[in-house]
Order: C-alpha cells, then sequence, then structure tokens
C-alpha cells in the first residue's frame, strides 16, 4: 500500500504528512516502557466537529475518519464495532437516521445520574434488545478501516464501559439501591453486559489491523470513585481481566480509560492486566506521583488539561506538552493527549499546538530536566 493514499494537497487546517511516517509500532514500544523514535500521540476520541474544522470537511465515513486521524500525526484510528446497548425499550421508536459516527466515543453523550433507567427488575430483562455479538456487519468499520489504512498505521479498538452500561441500564440511583435490596438483579445484568463484551472483543482482535485494546469505563470522579472500590473488586474486576486476557492472548496490549481520582484501584487495575491507563485527570491525581508510583508497571497516557486547551493560549499549551515529555517520556511508558479527549470546545490552535509540540520537541533522546530535543518541522 502506498504511504500516501490521500491527496497531497492542502486539506483544511492540516498540510502534508509529519515525519517519521505512521507506525503504530512506535505506542506499542512507549507501552513496553521502550524509547521509539519519538513520544507517540494519543486519543480516546476527537470530537467530530474538530475533526470537520482540521479537514475542512465532514467526517462522513471510516475513509474520511482514516484521513483524519493519518493527517493528524497520529499512528493509529480509534474505532470500536458499530453497536450499543439502547436506552429504550423495543416499544419506543426514533426517527432519522443518523450520519456516520466513528470513533470510541461513547453513545449518548451524557445522562443523568437521577435518571430512572429501562430495566426496573426481572422482567425487563426479557424484554430488552440486547445486541447480539455474532452480527457480523457490527464489525464492518473495523474492515474499512483496515481497507484503506496508510502504511504503517493501525487500529485501537474495543468495547464499551460494563460497569457504565449496567448502571445506564437501572439508571445510576436504582443501581445504588440495587445494590443492597436486589443484588441478584445487579449480578444477572453484569453477565449479560460483560458476556456480550466479552463475545464482542474476541470478534474484535480477530480483526485485520487492530494492535491494541481500549476499553472506557469511568470509575471514579475528582473526588473519589463513584462506588466503593469493593464494589468494582465483586461486579466489575472479574470481567475486565477476562477481557484483558482476551486482549493478551491476542498479543495485545490492554489500555485502560477512567477520569477522576482512581488510587485506591490502581494496584487492581495492574494485578487485573491493564497495561497503559488514560487519562490520569489532572485535578483527581498528580501524574508525576503516579509515575514515580506506578510508572514501571504502568504506561501513562494524557493528562494534558482540558481546561488549558479550551480557555489557555497555545504557548501556554506549548510549555505544558514539553514539561510533560521531559519529566514523563524518557525511558518510555508516556503519550501525549488530552484528558480525557478532544471536544468540542477546545481551541483549534491549542490542539494544533499540542500536536506539532508533540511531533517536533518529543524526539528520543529525551533529557529530564531540559526541553526535548528538537526536530522535524519548526514548531511555531
Amino acid at each position: 500500500m502506498k504511504r500516501t493514499p490521500f491527496a497531497m494537497a492542502n486539506s483544511g487546517d492540516f498540510g502534508f504528512p509529519w515525519e517519521p511516517a505512521p507506525d503504530y509500532r512506535r505506542l506499542l514500544k512507549t507501552v513496553r516502557h521502550e524509547e521509539p523514535d519519538r513520544v507517540p500521540l494519543a486519543e480516546l476520541g476527537v470530537d467530530p466537529s474538530i475533526k470537520a474544522r482540521c479537514l475542512g470537511r465532514a467526517v462522513a465515513n471510516v475513509r474520511d475518519d482514516v484521513e483524519f486521524w493519518w493527517r493528524a500525526g497520529y499512528d493509529y484510528i480509534p474505532l470500536r464495532p458499530a453497536y450499543e446497548f439502547p436506552h429504550t425499550m423495543p416499544s419506543t421508536t426514533t426517527t432519522g437516521t443518523p450520519g456516520y459516527g466513528g470513533g470510541m466515543e461513547d453513545a449518548p453523550a451524557s445522562v443523568s445520574l437521577a435518571h430512572p433507567g429501562v430495566i426496573g427488575d426481572f422482567p425487563d430483562l426479557d424484554r430488552y434488545p440486547w445486541p447480539e455479538p455474532a452480527t457480523d456487519a457490527y464489525y464492518a468499520p473495523l474492515r474499512e478501516a483496515a481497507a484503506c489504512l496508510p502504511e504503517g498505521m493501525g487500529i485501537i479498538s474495543g468495547v464499551g464501559g460494563i460497569f457504565t452500561r449496567t448502571w445506564m441500564l437501572l439508571g445510576f440511583e436504582e443501581f445504588c439501591l440495587a445494590l443492597s435490596e436486589r443484588p441478584g438483579l445487579v449480578v444477572e445484568i453484569f453477565d449479560r453486559v460483560g458476556t456480550i463484551q466479552c463475545a464482542a472483543l474476541r470478534r474484535v482482535v480477530a480483526c485485520e489491523k487492530v494492535v491494541a485494546v481500549w476499553y472506557g469505563d469511568d470509575l471514579a470522579y475528582s473526588g473519589s470513585t463513584l462506588v466503593s472500590p469493593e464494589v468494582y473488586r465483586r461486579y466489575l474486576f472479574p470481567w475486565m481481566e477476562r477481557l484483558a486476557s482476551i486482549a493478551h492472548d491476542a498479543g495485545l496490549p490492554f489500555f485502560f480509560h477512567s477520569d477522576g481520582k482512581l488510587w485506591d484501584v490502581i494496584p487492581d487495575l495492574i494485578a487485573l492486566g491493564v497495561d497503559a491507563l488514560h487519562p490520569i485527570e489532572p485535578k483527581a491525581m498528580d501524574i508525576n506521583e503516579v509515575k514515580v508510583r506506578y510508572g514501571e508497571r504502568l504506561a501513562l497516557i494524557g493528562n494534558i488539561d482540558m481546561n488549558l486547551m479550551a480557555l489557555g493560549k497555545p504557548g501556554d499549551v506549548r510549555a505544558l506538552v514539553r514539561r510533560r515529555i521531559r519529566d514523563l517520556a524518557p525511558g518510555g511508558g508516556y503519550a501525549v493527549g488530552v484528558n480525557p479527549g478532544v471536544a468540542h470546545y477546545v481551541r483549534l490552535e491549542n490542539y494544533h499546538a499540542l500536536r506539532e509540540t508533540t511531533l517536533t520537541f518529543g524526539r528520543y533522546p529525551i533529557a529530564r530536566g531540559t526541553d526535548a530535543k528538537r526536530g522535524g518541522r519548526k514548531s511555531p
């Protein structure tokens, strides 16, 4: 396959591809705590409006999405199979035909913690339209991406959070009550969701050009875990361990995303097989402390503050990215990304400053206490 399958003319806010060329092994070496040629960029998701402004057109299909990630300087495209757990029962109808969504973003964008879910008790379990992981069409976007990936790029895929989908089906308040009053119902929903996600992931890891698994499940907010760590240990972590095993048995690393303060469960995450942690929310945990305490066992991804990306100036973004590279990247184990992803309200000039600083200053060797070695195109 040609290295540059897309038109070389200027497209939107991008000019020409960055060098060195894409190489998914760059991120894999980083996760193994080895030094590649440069620090990789790594995002779980970029808002479609940002992609459209960068490309100069909407992302209408998988090929457009691949082009965005290639032009932006990433070594992969994040892409999940095309299914979700509906938030309505079959009797409820919707109108309209959605366009290409793509990516690894969860749907819906937000759900009220006080809103009741669609499952109230055991009889609803049989009425609910559970996804069927054997459905071949779910995996069509992964096949489409594999067919048009530029040389050196891979696909990072995964399945959605088992904890998040379980509490959404019940509603968060009802989920918390059920932990005490109807634990059997909680177990049954975890088992149904977990079984589906494991079956889907087995299909995912067999897809061509999938190079890593990225599992997202928000377990905390900035001050604490959402529920007691014992709840995760009883209901969730055994399923996460199965997911990690599916990835590892296929020879793939297992990344984990959760916002919030995770100190109480990081040892559990390491024990069940997590290889890389994202995004290390700045107001919840000091990434330098995480590096000192767990950096030999966990690779770290992200931590560039969303508030800075939305409200700050490009010079401030460049300074923070250089500082993170200087402090965290020597010896491998760190990839640059926004906490928790590139939202629609991120200033475009700040996003470009993050990318360009990483791609030009993040060249190995990197010495602690000094700016990362300069290379490639001169940073603006």
